[in-house]
């Protein structure tokens, strides 16, 4: 449970990033151009007025952020600005404190679009990898946005079984998510433009909130600061409509069987040393694990492979105590898995 709870705030922690990058940007225009303690003043009592505030208060609580002037403790106004640019980015691409993080499908597809490997996609896709090549898909069940969003909807589907709703639990071929990594990177190599970001759900997401924070200032600018879907564009469709199949039709579909970025962190990760392993002798065949995994995989019989992601949902859900996170050679998976005949 413990494990879950950090995973959990690791997710949240994510979204509130992603909101607050727009807000910190605007949060620097304001100080730039010396307006912000009149805008916190005008919007006292609202969403933008506090949260300008909160990021206020925070600048100036750390080490160096006020500096004492006739006799008072003002905001070091040079060394704020420069500490309000340390986040930039969303879930797509990043930056934190000057470090760049690129989504490793954005490099590949980039590459195959431009033919070329520059230097600074380079450096973006070195963090994610080594830590795709160690982990596995992690991003999928630690950072995507999307996946607290699908894993909400899993929840629901609980919900309807306790109402005696049954829904559907339609199930596919896992290689149809390579085929449209595949066919992604051939279009984006033949049209020279990339075009997964812009059908690709954690992208999409991401400036989604991007564009919905940013309009909560915009809105407040001309007075007006009540809730408003404004922010929000006709992309959000696609997001909607992926978490109805999923609530409707097939538990978890886009992870499993759809998704080119999961396509790629699974070819990136299977052979990961960091992964989920069995204690055989402790386990007692309940098989609680089994229907806990929301990639449809077979914790019970060891029989992971590239597909899991590491959530570790399994090991909160054995209640032997017979799951856990190790050091364990690929080999041993897939010999697992070729006695079990695979996972669908």
């Amino acid at each position: 449970m413990k494990l879950q709870l950090l995973r959990r705030g690791v997710q949240i922690l994510v979204i509130l990033g992603i909101l607050a990058v727009p807000a910190l940007t605007r949060y620097n225009n304001y100080l730039a151009s010396r307006e912000l303690d009149r805008q916190m003043e005008r919007w006292e009592g609202t969403l933008p007025g506090a949260t300008l505030e909160v990021i206020d208060a925070a600048m100036r609580g750390l080490p160096g952020g006020e500096m004492e002037r006739a006799g008072s403790w003002q905001r070091d106004r040079d060394r704020v600005l420069a500490r309000a640019a340390v986040l930039r980015g969303g879930a797509w691409s990043a930056e934190i404190a000057g470090v760049s993080m690129t989504d490793p499908l954005a490099v590949v597809e980039s590459v195959a679009a431009a033919r070329q490997l520059p230097w600074v996609l380079i450096v973006g896709a070195i963090i994610p990898v080594l830590a795709t090549l160690m982990l596995g898909r992690v991003f999928c069940s630690w950072i995507c946005p999307m996946g607290l969003l699908l894993e909400g909807v899993d929840k629901l589907r609980r919900l309807a079984h306790l109402l005696e709703i049954r829904p559907r639990n339609q199930r596919a071929s896992r290689r149809i998510k390579y085929g449209l990594l595949g066919t992604g990177l051939v279009v984006a190599a033949v049209l020279s433009a990339p075009v997964l970001g812009y059908i690709y759900p954690p992208a999409i997401l991401s400036r989604e909130l991007h564009d919905a924070a940013l309009t909560v200032f915009d809105r407040a600018e001309i007075g007006r600061f009540g809730v408003s879907l404004a922010g929000f564009s006709f992309m959000m469709i696609p997001i909607g409509l992926i978490a109805l199949v999923e609530l409707t039709v097939s538990r978890r579909w886009w992870c499993r069987y759809v998704c080119p970025g999961g396509a790629l962190y699974s070819l990136l990760g299977w052979a990961r040393p960091v992964r989920v392993r069995l204690a055989s002798e402790q386990c007692t065949a309940c098989a609680a694990c089994v229907p806990a995994c929301p990639m449809g995989l077979n914790p019970m019989k060891n029989a992971m492979g590239a597909e899991c992601d590491n959530c570790g949902v399994c090991i909160s859900t054995c209640n032997d105590d017979a799951l856990s996170y190790g050091i364990e050679s690929p080999l041993a998976d897939l010999l697992a898995r070729r006695g079990t005949g695979g996972t669908t």
